[in-house]
């Protein structure tokens, strides 16, 4: 059945639950990587979440995404506890800021605070304890057709290119400027 006008491919509650199914699985995908591949305590595990939000008018879901405490961002780039991501490498270092001498020097250089909060420093040598672990990303590639393909059946053939045109919304990495 093709879709014309308002008519479409499957009803409007059929869509949100397998959208909202799908949300689900990808969760699932992500816990297991954290369950197998990491030696924590598992918050971040317990407190992700697969969030949906409907249109304006309530009718389907318009919106996905993943809500997670932030150290699961510093998690997926091998950063934090001691270790800083530099040109896409995992150094020993720690923020400007939290070394008390620096912060003054650089004050009295006249740096602004909010630029020494940003400011990194490196160690050049030591041993590399962290890797990084791709844990919601990797899921969500490998079902990001299947998403796209419910949406298609919805919302029609512009919805397919619209889900694969904003998966960089959803991830946490961001391939900016990449094809």
């Amino acid at each position: 059945m093709e879709q014309t006008g308002t008519e479409f491919l499957m009803t409007a509650s059929k869509y949100n639950e397998e959208v909202k199914s799908w949300t689900l699985r990808v969760r699932g995908a992500s816990v297991n990587i954290l369950a197998t591949h990491t030696h924590s305590s598992g918050s971040l595990r317990r407190r992700i979440e697969a969030r949906t939000r409907m249109d304006k008018d309530r009718v389907y879901v318009n919106a996905l995404g993943f809500r997670f405490l932030r150290y699961g961002a510093f998690r997926a780039y091998g950063a934090g506890r001691g270790y800083v991501v530099k040109d896409g490498v995992i150094v020993r270092g720690h923020s400007a800021w939290s070394d008390e001498t620096m912060r003054n020097d650089l004050r009295k250089r006249g740096e602004k605070d909010k630029d020494i909060r940003k400011m990194k420093r490196y160690v050049p040598y030591g041993v590399i304890k962290r890797s990084p672990l791709d844990w919601l990303d990797k899921p969500i590639e490998r079902n990001i057709n299947e998403l796209a393909d419910i949406a298609g059946e919805y919302h029609g053939d512009a919805a397919l290119k619209d889900v694969l045109n904003q998966f960089n919304k959803i991830t946490i990495k961001k391939n900016y400027g990449k094809r």
